[in-house]
């Protein structure tokens, strides 16, 4: 398991690999107040590099995304297919992903942004869930909306989940293999 920065203060959690330590000092609350922060608020330094990568995995999840929903069209009235496995692929990737990133891959910089919020938030498409059952109900599909509005909620949560037994199971594989050496 790679080596991860520990926390100053004993209160403290362990830090994320990702997070700039400076800019994460600079927004902390002085003395404690809750309302230190708002009274000298900065704006967040942006990272040209992140921001590239964002875009890059972004380019990506959308096209992908895209290539699905042409590929597998969704009739007016029926179960929009496509969309439900992209979003439930998407919820396990992610899933996955950050379990892998938290227990067995070293830290990288660029690795969450371009994958998690770059590919993953483009190709996922939980906000057409909702106007998709909106949709089908207001034009008399009421069953087929509810069913495509709980299916896909139940749908992700089970991929989420099981993204994350994965990724554990991984890293128990990972880290035994590791101490074995």
């Amino acid at each position: 398991m790679a080596e991860r920065p520990e926390a100053k203060e004993d209160h403290d959690l362990p830090l994320d690999p990702d997070i700039d330590t400076e800019e994460d000092r600079r927004h902390r609350t002085e003395a404690g107040s809750p309302f230190a922060e708002l009274r000298r608020r900065r704006l967040p330094r942006l990272h040209r590099d992140i921001l590239v990568v964002v875009f890059a995995g972004g380019i990506v999840g959308g096209l992908a995304r895209y290539g699905m929903t042409k590929a597998w069209p969704a009739p007016d009235a029926g179960f929009p297919w496509a969309t439900f496995v992209v979003n439930t692929l998407g919820a396990f990737g992610l899933a996955l992903l950050v379990a892998l990133i938290a227990d067995v891959l070293a830290p990288r910089r660029l690795l969450r942004p371009a994958v998690g919020t770059g590919f993953f938030g483009a190709f996922t498409t939980f906000s057409s869930v909702v106007t998709t059952s909106d949709h089908l109900m207001a034009h008399g599909h009421a069953q087929t909306g509810w069913v495509y509005l709980g299916g896909s909620t139940l749908a992700a949560l089970l991929a989420v989940s099981f993204g994350l037994s994965l990724g554990r199971a991984v890293a128990v594989s990972h880290n035994r293999n590791q101490d074995q050496r």
